[in-house]
């Protein structure tokens, strides 16, 4: 359906920041009495290391962009009616995102999950008959998987996995006004790059995702929810 641009706003993580401490052995010289021991060596302060794994939750803002393509058929006959426009539908988005990941090496392997809310919508006018029809997605969710490696505090990665929204489909007659709705839960498929910085105790990052809920038929028109080859923000 579209490309989109995210920017997480925070990210938190559920789990503490995993340390390693580095403890050195003080070795004592001389013969062992009193003297040597009055001033004890003091342990170097713990050394931290950043590990990726553990849960977290997010909020994210962005702005999708893409394209609908509709084919009209007649309804008494199902064949093609000689129209097949294309066009641009937009909107921001926002919500929620939870997961989780898991470091092994400077690999990172993850799940995760989200709902966003939206007002993705665009139409066309059919001159031939006297229609417009308009599509509207208010909210999407996916389940996506993850895989990435990181540099220290930066994180690189890709993601991919099972989207679903609620689109809706309007068609109106312009010369009777009269219109009809139809709206339903559509699947598809989503996959894109991303990068997240360690500011802690937060996470800052953005990723681009293309979207695609493939074609379906609704009333007597079929159409295809799709994205372009790249998104703004």
């Amino acid at each position: 359906m579209l490309g989109s641009l995210r920017i997480f706003a925070a990210r938190t993580s559920f789990s503490p920041t995993s340390t390693a401490t580095l403890t050195a052995l003080a070795l004592l010289a001389g013969s062992a009495n009193a003297a040597d021991f009055a001033m004890p060596m003091k342990a170097p302060p713990p050394l931290l290391v950043f590990s990726w794994t553990g849960f977290y939750i997010d909020a994210d803002i962005g702005y999708a962009r893409g394209k609908d393509t509709t084919t009209e058929y007649l309804t008494s006959t199902n064949t093609f009616a000689g129209f097949n426009p294309t066009y641009k539908i937009s909107s921001a988005v926002g919500g929620l995102y939870a997961g989780y990941n898991y470091q092994i090496g400077s690999a990172v392997l993850g799940t995760e999950s989200d709902i966003e809310a939206a007002n993705i919508r665009g139409g066309f006018i059919d001159p031939v008959v006297g229609g417009a029809g308009t599509t509207l997605l208010d909210w999407q969710g996916s389940l996506q998987s993850r895989l990435g490696f990181t540099a220290d505090k930066v994180l690189f990665y890709s993601t991919g996995g099972l989207v679903f929204a609620d689109i809706s489909h309007t068609y109106t007659n312009l010369v009777t006004s009269i219109a009809q709705t139809t709206s339903g839960l559509h699947t598809g498929w989503t996959a894109g790059p991303g990068i997240e910085v360690a500011l802690m105790p937060n996470l800052f990052g953005s990723k681009y995702r293309y979207t695609d809920y493939g074609p379906y038929r609704y009333g007597d028109v079929v159409s295809r929810l799709h994205g372009p080859a790249s998104a703004s923000i």
